[in-house]
């Protein structure tokens, strides 16, 4: 048999993917994922109980804000990057913005506040425990991610692995704000965001290896 005829004989079947192809496996492999991450927020945290209480103060829906703003680019920037070739492009400067805004509101409070304050701000009740809480929330997420790059075709592992682990964070951020009770800018801009990049880190250092076609 000739090359030519082998050829159209394995492509004559062969239909156009749809468009929105790469972008349903992505939202289904994250929303999988933060199915996962909200049940063990839930059994292993629990819901903070002033949840309603909570809602009805500004600094709850700034956390809320950054943190869904954070994973909304992320997962933009995934579907990116789930393509040959693909990249963050201008998305690197959108996600700055989020995090430019939270650190600039904290940093306007604790110049303002007593030194004691301050530290208060900064450190509240649970910075020991906060970033390592959003990173295992996120694992399920960045799971979920990788099922569906490794269903897709990234080219770029190590920046495909750190925007998916980057997004697992932010969306576990999020998630882990529904039981966090701290509410200070400093607080969310320091401990939240090192609990997202600790995951993004291990999406990049994991990346080439779990990414590999």
């Amino acid at each position: 048999m000739k090359t030519d005829d082998l050829i159209e004989r394995l492509t004559a079947d062969l239909e156009p993917a749809s468009p929105w192809w790469v972008t349903r496996r992505i939202l289904i492999g994250l929303s999988s994922g933060a199915f996962f991450s909200a049940l063990l927020m839930i059994f292993w945290l629990g819901v903070r109980p002033d949840l309603m209480d909570a809602m009805t103060g500004t600094m709850f829906w700034m956390k809320f804000a950054y943190t869904l703003a954070c994973s909304a680019i992320l997962a933009w920037a995934l579907i990116r990057v789930a393509r040959p070739g693909g990249s963050m492009g201008s998305l690197a400067w959108a996600l700055a913005a989020p995090f430019a805004l939270v650190a600039l509101m904290a940093v306007a409070r604790l110049a303002k506040a007593d030194p004691v304050i301050a530290r208060g701000m900064l450190m509240g009740d649970s910075a020991d425990v906060c970033p390592w809480r959003i990173a295992i929330l996120g694992l399920p997420i960045f799971a979920g991610a990788v099922w569906a790059l490794r269903g897709l075709a990234p080219t770029r592992l190590v920046l495909s692995g750190f925007v998916a682990g980057g997004c697992a964070g932010a969306m576990g951020a999020w998630i882990y704000a529904f039981h966090c009770n701290e509410s200070a800018a400093a607080f969310v801009a320091v401990w939240y965001t090192a609990g997202m990049a600790a995951v993004a880190l291990l999406g990049a250092l994991a990346g080439r290896r779990l990414l590999r076609w």
